[in-house]
């Protein structure tokens, strides 16, 4: 009689019971790889952001509040000779949205001469920049909303703004963006935009967001302070972010994300391992004649221990499965590619939180079985034969 042999009886005996608690073990599981994913997406897309060393420069008030296109000479004058700063690019929010639809797209207008150095991430190639810098109507596409619309590199689309003046303008797309964070913006020449908004009465060339590409990681965190000192008590104050602390204040507006997300992985964690306590629990109390029975005919205590882990580690890890794979395959089939800016619009299941997931089902089921495999394994026969008899 061999291990698999009992083990694969002991599952089969009440298969309900062995449906339902793989089961309890694959729901949490799902939810809990993917908050994992989650978070690992937010802990690669800061550290990318780090690495480029962007400045963002918005007005003091708020995100809403316009500063002056005259502001970026001010900030590239801080640094005439560039050895702090690389370039500075100007945006402004366009809003558009494809016509007879109602979801905003993240479109950006972008001062067209700065826009590839400050972006250098978006990886434009120098046909690409030369074609940026020759065609007014040429826009930056992130990958998820070209395929959201059926686009394809070259094509001509229309967006009407929601904001005044409403506009409506023409585009060609000459570049379609998959890098992390990039792949829902729609990047447009600001030079372009500001013409149109001129010819329909608003003439006020101007900026929600200053980006300053830096040399380093001093330069940026002296830049930070001196442009705010720059503009401290004119019309036009300033708040400095790096791109982390900026983007983080989008994240807050709908709460502490990589806490809630951590948090609620270390509650599906509790919720499997006293799920898989209480049955194996009830499995051995179950079975308690039947170990003695096994004891008597000369099984070796070693062997009903490793039954019991078997059995425990059997159910922890074919639940894992179960919650890991339609996970995995309903986010490849269906990505949350609408969300926004976040990283949850490319989120994919990561390796990591797989990993992760395989090693927790391992540990919970490993201690969900320790206490049942050790009192089986120091059963006393004939005290369990007449108890149950």
């Amino acid at each position: 009689m061999t291990l698999g042999y009992v083990l694969m009886q002991n599952l089969r005996r009440n298969r309900m019971r062995t449906a339902l608690t793989v089961i309890a073990f694959a729901l949490p599981m799902a939810v809990f790889v993917a908050a994992i994913s989650l978070v690992v997406a937010l802990i690669q897309l800061n550290a990318s952001l780090a690495r480029e060393l962007r400045l963002a420069v918005r007005s003091k008030i708020t995100l809403t509040n316009y500063l002056p296109e005259r502001m970026r000479k001010d900030i590239e004058g801080i640094d005439p000779q560039r050895q702090r700063l690389t370039a500075v690019c100007g945006m402004r929010w366009f809003g558009g949205r494809v016509p007879n639809t109602q979801n905003v797209i993240q479109s950006l207008g972008a001062d067209p001469d700065t826009f590839p150095a400050v972006f250098s991430d978006v990886g434009m190639t120098e046909a690409e920049i030369e074609q940026w810098n020759r065609e007014r109507v040429a826009a930056v596409v992130g990958k998820n909303i070209v395929e959201q619309h059926n686009w394809k590199l070259g094509d001509r689309v229309t967006l009407e703004s929601t904001v005044p003046p409403y506009l409506a303008l023409e585009f060609r797309i000459i570049k379609v963006v998959s890098t992390p964070g990039r792949t829902n913006g729609f990047y447009l020449r600001r030079d372009y935009f500001e013409e149109a908004r001129k010819a329909g009465g608003f003439d006020a060339p101007a900026c929600n967001v200053f980006w300053i590409k830096c040399n380093s990681v001093e330069s940026l965190h002296s830049l930070q302070a001196d442009i705010d000192a720059l503009f401290a008590n004119s019309p036009n104050e300033t708040r400095s972010f790096d791109e982390n602390a900026f983007i983080a204040t989008f994240t807050q507006a709908v709460g502490d994300l990589p806490g809630l997300m951590r948090g609620m992985a270390i509650v599906v964690v509790c919720i499997v391992a006293l799920v898989a306590g209480n049955t194996m629990m009830m499995s051995f109390r179950e079975r308690i004649r039947e170990l003695a029975v096994f004891k008597a005919i000369g099984f070796q205590s070693w062997r009903l221990f490793l039954i019991v882990i078997a059995e425990s580690l059997t159910l922890a890890i074919a639940g894992a499965v179960l919650g890991i794979v339609p996970t995995a395959t309903a986010l490849s089939i269906f990505p949350p590619s609408k969300f926004g800016p976040l990283p949850i619009a490319s989120l994919a299941i990561s390796p990591i939180a797989i990993g992760v997931s395989f090693g927790i089902a391992v540990l919970v089921g490993l201690l969900a079985g320790l206490w049942p495999a050790y009192q089986a394994a120091r059963l006393d026969t004939v005290s369990a034969l007449r108890k149950v008899a």
